[in-house]
């Protein structure tokens, strides 16, 4: 594990001295470990999705990237409105479908 030194602006720490006070969260480092966890998978998925949309990576190489299952990275995908399927696919599988 690294060990990362951060300088926090006194709007960011008072912030995060609010959530830790109502919270009742005791461990500073370990709930900023949290949220810069919770962030960067965040950013992950933002950045796959959108290698996606244009086209150079798959679906199914971002979901292992992001470690998350295909269908939990298809609905990342349809919140940010980011189809994957052309009209050609869809008819291709239709085609497959009815034989």
């Amino acid at each position: 594990m690294g060990v990362l030194s951060v300088r926090l602006d006194e709007d960011l720490e008072k912030q995060l001295e609010y959530l830790m006070k109502q919270r009742k969260i005791k461990d500073k480092s370990a709930y900023i470990r949290q949220l810069l966890d919770k962030a960067i998978k965040d950013d992950l998925i933002t950045f796959l999705c959108e290698e996606v949309k244009e086209k150079r990576i798959s679906v199914w190489k971002s979901a292992e990237i992001a470690q998350i299952s295909l269908r939990a990275f298809q609905n990342e995908l349809s919140k940010r409105d980011i189809t994957t399927y052309t009209e050609s696919g869809y008819e291709e599988d239709l085609n497959f479908i009815l034989g």
